[in-house]
């Protein structure tokens, strides 16, 4: 590429289209991907669950706040579910964190995808959930059925609590989990020069990354206010921080400064 700005980006690259390689490559900057962590399905309990039928049934509302999840989903949960089971998955309501996550529930095939865009955190997505259920909920919310949430083993646990203060019932089942990939420091080094931006999308396997940066002129963007709020605990200051957590949002905020 000439006349390209290398934007390095701390994620795995999601497979088999990540809109942030499109979406960079459109605005001349060479997007180069450098893998944190590497994720593990844990697809039993999630399966056990989906080839109930009697769960299935009462089943009305899942909230998945990762893509990981619904990789697992699309890879080891959906393939060894019957066709009908499968029917009866993409028929319910999914709440979801940001535009990339329920654009991915889309492409799988499911049909109400709520939240997305409108939703850039489990705080403001647990917001969308209570409100949506109150105006629908015929009945009080105690009477309702469970929520689904679909999670990995290592979360927060914002939208239980913000769900549990509102009267409504969840249950977490764990669907991926996450470890550390060796010689993080060592790869990123070996691509990183003072004139690229550096993509901060989350806390994992960053510390030696961070650690490196903080006697190097870098150019630092955070994908939201929580990994901002992290990097400044760690005295990295971003320069820009994307207004959502997706590529249009993140390539304006490069092209601002």
């Amino acid at each position: 590429m000439t006349n390209t700005k290398r934007v390095l980006l701390l994620k795995n690259k999601t497979v088999p289209i990540d809109p942030y390689e499109s979406n960079f490559e459109q605005n001349d900057f060479e997007p180069v991907f450098i893998p944190m962590i590497q994720h593990m399905h844990l697809p039993l309990e999630c399966l056990h669950l989906l080839q109930n039928d009697a769960y299935m049934t009462q089943l009305k509302h899942i909230v998945i706040s990762s893509q990981r999840t619904v990789e697992c989903l699309n890879e080891s949960v959906v393939p060894n579910l019957s066709v009908s089971q499968q029917d009866a998955l993409l028929q319910k309501t999914v709440y979801t964190v940001g535009p990339a996550t329920a654009s991915f529930l889309q492409r799988c095939g499911f049909k109400d995808v709520r939240g997305g865009i409108d939703a850039g955190n489990g705080s403001i997505l647990a917001d969308v959930i209570i409100s949506d259920l109150k105006n629908d909920a015929t009945t009080d919310f105690s009477s309702m059925p469970t929520l689904l949430l679909l999670v990995g083993e290592t979360r927060r646990d914002i939208i239980p609590k913000k769900l549990a203060s509102a009267g409504l019932k969840s249950q977490e089942v764990v669907t991926y989990k996450t470890e550390i990939l060796d010689n993080n420091l060592q790869r990123f080094v070996s691509l990183f020069n003072s004139q690229c931006w550096v993509v901060f999308f989350s806390s994992q396997g960053t510390d030696e990354i961070i650690d490196y940066l903080k006697d190097k002129n870098a150019q630092v963007a955070s994908i939201g206010p929580t990994t901002d709020e992290f990097l400044l605990s760690r005295g990295i200051r971003s320069h820009v921080v994307s207004a959502k957590p997706e590529p249009v949002s993140l390539i304006q905020s490069l092209k601002s400064v």
